[in-house]
């Protein structure tokens, strides 16, 4: 199979765990890979070098969709592909993406997602990769590029969009959370973004939070499947209940103008008056 005329774009913090697996499933398809780097000091700097792939760095950031769009920019093919540090593209499906560049119909081409936590994929719980799709391949006149938070890429009007089927076969191998301890600074990272994004669009009253953890929980249990999967599809279950009520507890704070500053000021008046 020949190199295709794409950039695979990398963006990385502290990836050494997958990298040296992601740049091997990419490595012998593509014309050219950018890893992105927001000044890692564990071995991914080194995993990249290795592979002889370009590098760029990247001021740190909470999140790494601004990364994205400077990376992006950074790239020389047609086509781009957006993956992150711990996704896998199979050799299975490059001769489908071939065929899409050489087919020359369309501009933005969208791929299921394979999630694996705790060890093993996730068929349900709301995980499944019939709930999770993406576009991550595009032709680089077709969108354009934005820093929010999970609303990078943004397609132009007139571009053509597809979807490749779900199969094993076809899809993004993503491996994601470890354990429960892994889920939690990850949650509580884009917990507090979220937040901040939404605020001031809803309106989190005790009773309404209540009703739509139990209502949510619930459901990715029995009507997305959870149950079937085992101690990891109540874990998960479990653990974007505890996601979804520290984001709701964020939001109230917000609302309540109640941050860590003038909780401490608070704090401080009320101990000086025990003195």
């Amino acid at each position: 199979m020949r190199k295709l005329p794409i950039s695979v774009v990398i963006n990385t913090f502290q990836a050494e765990r997958y990298l040296d697996l992601v740049l091997k499933s990419v490595f012998n398809h593509v014309e050219e890979i950018i890893v992105c780097d927001m000044h890692s000091d564990d071995a991914t700097p080194e995993i990249a070098k290795s592979h002889n792939v370009k590098i760029v760095l990247h001021e740190r950031l909470g999140y790494a969709d601004p990364a994205r769009k400077f990376a992006v920019e950074q790239s020389t093919q047609p086509w781009v592909f957006i993956l992150d540090a711990d996704e896998i593209v199979p050799a299975t499906l490059w001769p489908e993406i071939e065929n899409l560049i050489d087919g020359n119909q369309f501009d933005i081409i969208s791929f299921h997602w394979l999630n694996y936590m705790f060890g093993q994929p996730m068929y349900g719980a709301g995980f499944g990769p019939e709930n999770d799709t993406h576009p991550r391949l595009f032709r680089r006149n077709s969108v354009t590029l934005h820093p929010e938070v999970h609303a990078y890429l943004k397609p132009k009007p007139d571009a053509k969009t597809h979807t490749v089927p779900y199969s094993p076969q076809t899809c993004i191998h993503h491996f994601t959370y470890l354990t429960a301890a892994d889920f939690i600074p990850r949650a509580n990272k884009y917990t507090s973004l979220e937040a901040e994004n939404q605020y001031k669009s809803i309106t989190i009253t005790p009773l309404k939070a209540l009703r739509k953890l139990v209502r949510d929980f619930l459901k990715r249990l029995y009507k997305r499947g959870g149950i079937k999967l085992g101690w990891q599809g109540f874990n998960i279950a479990l653990l974007m209940l505890a996601n979804d009520a520290m984001k709701f507890a964020k939001v109230i704070e917000l609302q309540n103008h109640a941050t860590a500053e003038t909780v401490e000021n608070k704090h401080k008046e009320i101990a000086e008056k025990l003195l």
